[in-house]
């Protein structure tokens, strides 16, 4: 089977978007909606390809180096160093 493939190209970085996933109906598969100033696309998928976008997505993200927040252990560490340090001296 020959297969034809397009690309759409809609540039979002700086625009505010709302994004939805409409639950499936008996007639249409589930449907991703981004909406925008630029107008709305509309991607039909099943679960399983949702399911692909958002480990994509997620593959991305978890790529991205956000500044480290400090945890509570690491805080609570940095307490009883000072605190034996203060003892010491």
């Amino acid at each position: 089977m020959h297969r034809t493939h397009s690309a759409y190209s809609v540039d979002i970085s700086n625009v505010n978007i709302e994004t939805l996933v409409e639950p499936e109906t008996p007639y249409v598969p589930p449907v991703l909606t981004i909406r925008g100033s630029f107008g709305s696309i509309q991607l039909y998928a099943i679960n399983e390809q949702l399911a692909e976008i958002e480990y994509a997505l997620k593959q991305h993200l978890d790529g991205i180096r956000y500044p480290e927040i400090p945890d509570q252990m690491q805080i609570l560490n940095a307490e009883i160093n000072h605190a034996i340090e203060e003892a010491a001296s």
